[in-house]
């Protein structure tokens, strides 16, 4: 071990391939939901230390990702928390922090958030209280997915390369009890972004992160299915006003209620998608022609802007208000500057207005001739074998493509029972979370055969947010080369309360976690129409962020 930890910066440096991946679980733990970071401590301690026969390998394996965390050994653990898997290092220790951005292949100008237990925590590390602006952002949504910006401390106590060529470090607390539970046994600060190679879908389950980092991470914490399943919103509360830099669980309306002239004016400070990709072709060869680009609800009035925080500020032509770059270019924000989410196949998001009008066979049909082989024999078109994926939310199952032998009950793995008039069930799709909700259909398109999976997910914008990384995984594990989803239809809040039933629930605020106190209650309430709203947001980004194409 002592070898290991004074090797720790060249270790840190190398790229991990040759990695023994392996996954601990935490539901094996008694932990509860509000504790203090000494009462999680007391509990890891006791389960490492004093550990029953059967759970001696798990407890042995917790220690040891729990003590690599604690000397800085890279690579970085793998954890849960009710947004996405994180990948996690010592926030102080910039050999660790650098290993999570060789296990990634993470852009080095890309910043990062550090999780923290509990406001007590974050001030111990700052040595300033919390800034008076974030005091109701905090008691209103700590713990939970809100990451907020501050000034990187003077001590020098975070490593330069969580916060590189920025003067504002983002931190959070996280409402798993799975990542304060960690956290406070690791008794560190944690730099942790998404668990996954860098540009493609975030992880949900502890599985999505062994498929993409199966040999470049040690440990795996696994704490069962995020709950939330799309990343923290990011604000700056700095600026004036302040500015959502990236939009998550918590969106503009509920930051603007929080109170005070000044979160009245709450912004966005990040670009919406208004132009079309910029990566060039899609793998299938097929140029993107449309725009990637979804209207908000919200109506964004022009704003004066100072730059109080020191932040380059840019009024556009629109009203909104950005500040995607600072002097130096680099991100302000994760999810700001490069392309993410990406699955393997090219995603096409369809407008209401494209479906009604029969574009989807059209661009079926377009995407699946140009995935033709030629045999290289006398120049004859050889057919084709295509697989292809659709989510659908609003419109009918396989998004009312012609179709035929439709298998909508998948509920078992492959047996040799299978019949010729039924489509071959992958394991991908009968071992899946998504089993009850996938249909199989084929289909014959210019002389190629075409198997499509069709994942019916329903209008519920938070089963969509929940689900959306996990389904474009899916797709990836079944190979898809396309798949075609729909474009989020935003609501208002007149549609919210003419289609939501009159509450029978008390009127009084509902108990809430508190940041303070690391889960002990406290009272707030979340309006449930500002929380679909600002789903809308955060699954609008990441889905517009995801696609290749939008046809309108």
């Amino acid at each position: 071990m002592r070898s290991i930890i004074s090797s720790r910066s060249h270790l840190a440096s190398m790229p991990y391939t040759h990695c023994r991946t392996r996954i601990i679980d935490l539901r094996d733990l008694d932990i509860p939901e509000h504790a203090s970071d000494e009462e999680y401590r007391a509990i890891y301690l006791k389960y490492v230390h004093r550990p029953s026969h059967s759970r001696i390998e798990n407890a042995t394996l917790l220690r040891d990702a729990v003590e690599s965390i604690k000397h800085g050994i890279a690579p970085p653990v793998a954890f849960p928390t009710e947004t996405v898997y994180g990948l996690g290092a010592d926030a102080t220790n910039e050999p660790a922090v650098s290993g999570i951005f060789a296990a990634k292949g993470r852009p080095s100008d890309n910043p990062l958030i550090v999780h923290v237990s509990s406001i007590k925590h974050l001030e111990q590390l700052t040595g300033e209280p919390l800034p008076a602006i974030y005091v109701p952002a905090a008691e209103r949504f700590w713990p939970g997915p809100l990451t907020i910006l501050l000034p990187v401390p003077s001590s020098g106590i975070f490593a330069r390369n969580v916060h590189p060529f920025q003067s504002t470090i983002g931190f959070r607390i996280p409402s798993s009890k799975y990542a304060r539970f960690f956290i406070a046994a690791t008794g560190r600060p944690i730099a942790g972004p998404s668990a996954n190679s860098s540009g493609k879908p975030s992880p949900t389950t502890a599985r999505h992160v062994l498929d993409d980092l199966n040999g470049k991470v040690n440990f795996i914490l696994d704490g069962g299915d995020c709950e939330v399943g799309v990343e923290s919103t990011v604000v700056d509360g700095l600026h004036d006003p302040p500015l959502i830099l990236r939009p998550g669980g918590v969106g503009l309306e509920e930051l603007r209620s929080l109170g005070g002239e000044k979160w009245a004016r709450t912004a966005i400070g990040y670009k919406r998608h208004s132009g079309g990709p910029t990566d060039g072709p899609g793998k299938d060869g097929s140029s993107a022609t449309t725009t990637l680009s979804t209207p908000s609800s919200i109506d964004e009035s022009a704003i004066g802007v100072s730059t109080s925080s020191g932040n380059a500020s840019v009024a556009h032509f629109d009203g909104n208000v950005t500040y995607e770059d600072d002097v130096n270019g680099a991100p302000r924000a994760p999810g700001m500057k490069y392309r993410h989410y990406s699955p393997q196949g090219r995603l096409v998001l369809f407008s209401e207005d494209a479906v009604l009008k029969g574009r989807v066979l059209d661009k079926l049909n377009e995407l699946v001739g140009n995935c033709h082989q030629r045999s290289g024999m006398g120049g004859q078109e050889k057919p084709h074998e295509v697989k292809g994926g659709i989510i659908s939310c609003y419109w009918p199952s396989f998004a009312g493509l012609p179709v035929e032998g439709i298998r909508s009950t998948i509920s078992a793995p492959n047996t040799n029972g299978n019949t010729a008039s039924e489509p071959f069930v992958p394991d991908a799709v009968s071992n899946s979370a998504y089993v009850p909700i996938t249909s199989m259909a084929t289909t014959t398109v210019k002389n190629n055969n075409v198997t499509l999976y069709n994942v019916q997910l329903g209008p519920d914008i938070s089963t969509l947010a929940h689900s959306l990384f996990g389904v474009l995984r899916l797709f990836d594990e079944l190979g898809c080369t396309f798949i075609f989803a729909e474009t989020v239809r935003r609501t208002t809040a007149s549609s919210f309360s003419s289609s939501s039933p009159p509450s029978t629930a008390p009127s009084e605020p509902r108990s809430q976690p508190s940041a303070l106190t690391n889960g002990a209650e406290t009272t707030g309430k979340r309006d449930p129409s500002h929380t679909r709203r600002d789903l809308e947001d955060a699954v609008v980004d990441r889905i517009e962020k995801a696609a290749a194409e939008r046809v309108d």
